[in-house]
């Protein structure tokens, strides 16, 4: 599988932090497609750590949680819970108006 990223997310928050934002930029756009999952105005996509292992297995886990929390702080994503169930922790992620622009930016520059 051959993976992408934004280099200026990656000056930014890292390699492995623009990788998982291109990973879920994908995820957010085929939600738009199909069923969007629309809370605070946002599409949000809901992806646990442990389930992006599975889509990265050069990463660890404790690498993928560093990257989401360095996206998190840059602000090109935002978290939020919106599970039905309370004992349900797993996070939601959708960009911020910064990280849309970036990643629309990244779309232009490879077209």
């Amino acid at each position: 599988m051959v993976h992408f990223f934004d280099a200026d997310i990656a000056k930014k928050c890292g390699v492995n932090a623009a990788v998982l934002a291109c990973f879920l930029w994908d995820c957010i756009e085929q939600k738009s497609a199909e069923s969007p999952q629309l809370h605070e105005g946002k599409v949000w996509v809901r992806c646990s750590v442990q389930m992006m292992t599975g889509f990265f297995p050069f990463l660890s886990y404790d690498e993928i949680r560093y990257a989401l929390k360095q996206l998190v702080k840059g602000r090109v994503l935002t978290k939020g819970q919106f599970n039905e169930s309370r004992f349900d922790r797993t996070n939601w992620y959708a960009f911020t108006e910064f990280g849309q622009f970036l990643m629309a930016e990244s779309e232009g520059r490879t077209q």
